[in-house]
């Protein structure tokens, strides 16, 4: 009904103006029956934080604020076309975001799917308890945000790619490889006077470039793929419950969890496998399950915004759309391994940073390699243990909270 619909938004608009207002703490915060719940509370909580951090450091951009900024430029509500970074250059627009924008995107999508008569359910959970990766990524990069603010630990400076790289060394962590010289020329095969050439200086030697050779997919890989594809990695998301512990006592194996898995099956001819499918992988196993997209949420501009879809199923693709092999059903290659790898990676290196998203490649160059380390990291819609994710967040929460508070 119309009213059990009005119930959920009053409690939304309650639970952020009991954060962003009365600066509730996540402990203390309460929806009211029967809104309340751990994933709602934790939820509203973390839109909140979006403006109560707005002008506080953040460990990569100077300023949250900034951080979303430049994150959000390419990413628009589907069917919108409008970059959300634009809501990200005044406070005054970012509220207006959460407390305008957020419920008309969710009465619209939930019109959109379930009709008149599914709408208010529909209207309930999207608005209290979204399932949709952005929301998932959004909470992940404010977490890390807060906790990189109120501990300054030092695992997000790995944010940095070549201290990234220089950690993987240290600690016999397979990545990448990368080369040490100081300068690359490139230099254009038809042009002359001084024209056609770029000027490249590696970080190693105080510059802003890492210089590497490319790498290509393992045959294993490969063969999923159109012949032009690019490298296509996986993604899995581990979490450390070493920071919900006291700060002198070390971190140890069993504190390292990996949560999900998904690979990246690359478009062809993309360079990156930005663009690409995103099928979910059975993390004990490999095996890799159905597929599913989230290009719709990157159209900018109006002709794209009219072109694009305003949802994709969950996990229905089976095939690669470019050369029509079944990849459900195929297994990924040693997962045992890939799975030890990460968890070494997090525990030997940064044990303090709660959630990571790693890129691994499975190459022919290199084996399987870590590319880099993602601490406001994306799910890239892979499913996972949902209950066991929004605890160890909350978790998180209120233990930085009660360390503020003293």
């Amino acid at each position: 009904t119309m009213g059990a619909a009005l119930s959920a938004l009053f409690a939304y608009w309650g639970g952020l103006s009991a954060v962003i207002f009365g600066k509730a703490r996540l402990d203390d915060l309460r929806l009211g029956a029967p809104h309340d719940s751990v994933r709602s509370r934790i939820h509203i909580y973390g839109l909140a934080l979006h403006l109560n951090m707005w002008s506080c450091a953040h460990y990569r951009s100077g300023t949250f604020a900034n951080d979303m900024r430049k994150n959000l430029r390419n990413v628009a509500v589907p069917g919108s076309g409008i970059a959300l970074s634009l809501f990200c250059w005044n406070y005054l627009a970012g509220l207006f975001l959460l407390w305008v924008g957020v419920p008309i995107c969710v009465t619209i999508a939930a019109l959109a799917e379930g009709g008149t008569s599914g709408f208010t359910e529909l209207f309930r959970l999207r608005l209290l308890e979204p399932r949709e990766w952005f929301f998932y990524w959004r909470l992940n990069s404010v977490l890390a945000s807060y906790h990189a603010m109120h501990t300054g630990d030092s695992g997000y400076e790995l944010e940095d790619k070549l201290a990234f790289l220089e950690a993987c060394e240290r600690e016999q962590v397979p990545a990448s490889p990368w080369l040490s010289e100081p300068k690359l020329i490139v230099k254009h095969r038809n042009e002359e006077g001084g024209m056609g050439l770029q000027f490249f200086s590696n970080a190693t030697a105080g510059g802003d470039w890492i210089i590497q050779h490319a790498l290509s997919n393992a045959d294993e890989i490969a063969q999923l793929l159109p012949a032009n594809a690019p490298l296509s990695t996986l993604r899995l998301i581990s979490i450390s419950s070493a920071v919900l512990r006291a700060k002198n006592e070390e971190a140890v194996p069993d504190d390292i969890t990996i949560l999900s898995a998904c690979w990246r099956a690359g478009r062809a001819g993309a360079d990156t496998d930005h663009k690409s499918i995103l099928f979910d992988v059975d993390l004990r196993s490999g095996e890799i399950l159905g597929g599913t997209t989230s290009s719709h949420w990157y159209q900018l501009g109006l002709l794209a915004a009219t072109r694009c879809p305003w949802r994709s199923e969950n996990h229905t693709i089976t095939q690669h759309p470019d050369n029509g092999v079944t990849i459900a059903g195929q297994f990924i290659p040693q997962m045992d391994k890939i799975r030890e790898i990460v968890a070494h990676a997090h525990m030997s290196m940064c044990p303090g940073v709660p959630i990571i998203g790693w890129d691994v490649a499975l190459t022919r160059e290199a084996g399987i390699c870590l590319l880099e380390a993602n601490l406001s990291c994306n799910f890239f819609r892979a499913t996972f243990d949902e209950d066991a994710y929004y605890s160890f967040v909350g978790r998180v929460f209120s233990v930085l909270e009660r360390e503020a508070a003293k």
